[in-house]
C-alpha cells in the first residue's frame, strides 16, 4: 500500500469493508474500541499517533491500493451528498 494520507474518515470505511466491529479493529489498532468510535464520529481529536497506528491495522489489514482509492471515491461521494 501506498502512503496515503488516510484520515479519521477512513477509519470507519475501512473498518466496515473488512466487516469488522470496533472490538475487531481494537486488536489492529491497539488502541480501545471507545477510542476508535469517538475518532469515527469526530468527537476525538485524530492525532498522528492515532493516525500511524491507523496505517499499521491497514497494513496488518492487507489493504490495497485498490481498496483506498475506492474508499477515497466513497469519502467523496458522500460529501458531495452531504451524507454523515
Amino acid at each position: 500500500m501506498q502512503d496515503y494520507h488516510l484520515d479519521y474518515r477512513y477509519l470507519k470505511q475501512v473498518r466496515l469493508m473488512r466487516n469488522l466491529t470496533l472490538k475487531d479493529m481494537e486488536n489492529y489498532m491497539g488502541v480501545d474500541h471507545s477510542v476508535i468510535s469517538r475518532l469515527e464520529n469526530g468527537q476525538l481529536t485524530y492525532t498522528p499517533l492515532y493516525s500511524s497506528r491507523f496505517k499499521e491495522a491497514c497494513q496488518k489489514l492487507h489493504l490495497s491500493n485498490i481498496e483506498v482509492l475506492s474508499i477515497r471515491k466513497v469519502i467523496e461521494l458522500r460529501e458531495l451528498r452531504n451524507i454523515r
